[in-house]
């Protein structure tokens, strides 16, 4: 009797124990012994300004050839286009270095090595906010594992209306979601110092939107956005609202950066033959409508953008979305309920904004530098 009362308490206390740990919080803002797990926080170490300082997520890591490079944002590792090729990436970034702002070269996991420049010029747009450092050895786990993720696939996989996906950020950590719109174009604001200096305008077309709200907030850009079943990498978090977040598609990711080959990862379209197939067919026809109106759609009072999701009133039919910054009762007043048999929908998505994270040195809480 003994015996069995002992043999009980241990399968008791071996439950607790899996309960516990399979409960345990990750902190995606701590530093990591090294080798580190990406999405976690991390940045450029010159990423400050006389009174705050900025980071974001390193994302994940990118093969190109026979050497691997840590992916994430040009605002989060090359300052938005201020940046030299070599100054140093730290993990944790300088929003939660201890003190606060602290530059320590110690914490340098890898080097910038090349980005994407932002046009900032309204008669050009932009595909990809997007930048890789090249990791010192032995700094970064070589299988490209992600915090609370794993290892994504080498198979990327085009974004569709209600694909299912998830991410691992610095702020909100892993969140699930769902694509929102496709062939999304934006207007993002960026501002060129850190917390401070002029905010400028950068279009962006081609992208896509997630929801809901919560998927991710100011430090959680260059986060790999992922499908939720097969962790296919889909996109690269860098911009979100108070109501969407958005993403580069990681097919272009790929294609912006010299060196990449076709060959050396599998792009797929996500919809398969059958009913998704016509779903996509009926999806780009939705897109070929909105191009053909896009001054139309782009004149609608505090209009930001424009994408082609689920229509609200029924989610197996495309509907467009105009993206406007307030006064959405306005918008729809102005708007027509349709485009060539295509449904027209207005969501009001506040300012759209890139999503570094920044604090004023010497106050351990990330806040809005806006």
């Amino acid at each position: 009797m003994l015996r069995k009362v002992r043999m009980l308490v241990f399968a008791a206390l071996t439950s607790l124990l899996a309960v516990t740990v399979s409960a345990q919080v990750i902190d995606h803002k701590a530093y990591q012994e090294r080798p580190i797990q990406l999405g976690t926080s991390g940045g450029n170490i010159n990423d400050r300004s006389k009174s705050f300082c900025c980071g974001g997520t390193l994302g994940s890591l990118l093969k190109i050839g026979n050497a691997s490079y840590i992916l994430s944002n040009n605002h989060v590792l090359a300052r938005t286009n201020q940046g030299k090729p070599g100054e140093l990436i730290i993990q944790p970034g300088l929003i939660d270095q201890t003190p606060v702002c602290y530059q320590d070269t110690n914490d340098a996991v890898a080097a910038l090595y090349q980005f994407v420049p932002i046009s900032f010029d309204k008669k050009t747009t932009n595909k990809v906010d997007a930048a890789i450092a090249l990791p010192k050895a032995g700094a970064v786990a070589s299988d490209g594992s992600i915090l609370e993720i794993g290892s994504p696939s080498s198979r990327v996989v085009d974004p569709t209306p209600g694909m299912l996906v998830k991410k691992s950020g610095r702020t909100t950590g892993l969140t699930y979601g769902q694509v929102q719109a496709v062939g999304v174009t934006i207007d993002v604001q960026y501002q060129l110092g850190c917390g401070t200096g002029k905010t400028v305008t950068a279009r962006f077309v081609d992208q896509f939107a997630v929801s809901p709200s919560g998927f991710s907030a100011g430090g959680d850009s260059g986060s790999l956005i992922v499908t939720a079943d097969n962790n296919n990498p889909v996109g690269l978090l860098f911009a979100g609202s108070k109501t969407l977040t958005f993403a580069n598609k990681m097919s272009d990711v790929i294609a912006a950066f010299n060196g990449i080959s076709s060959a050396s990862l599998s792009v797929q379209q996500s919809a398969q033959a059958g009913r998704a197939g016509e779903v996509e067919l009926r999806v780009e026809h939705a897109r070929r409508v909105k191009e053909r109106y896009r001054d139309f759609l782009e004149g609608l009072p505090e209009a930001l953008g424009h994408g082609v999701g689920r229509s609200r009133s029924n989610p197996e039919e495309p509907a467009i979305q105009v993206y406007v910054r307030k006064g959405a009762e306005q918008a729809r007043r102005m708007a027509l309920p349709s485009l060539e048999g295509v449904p027209v929908e207005i969501i009001e998505t506040g300012e759209i904004y890139a999503l570094p994270g920044c604090t004023p040195c010497g106050v351990k809480a990330i806040k809005s530098c806006r």
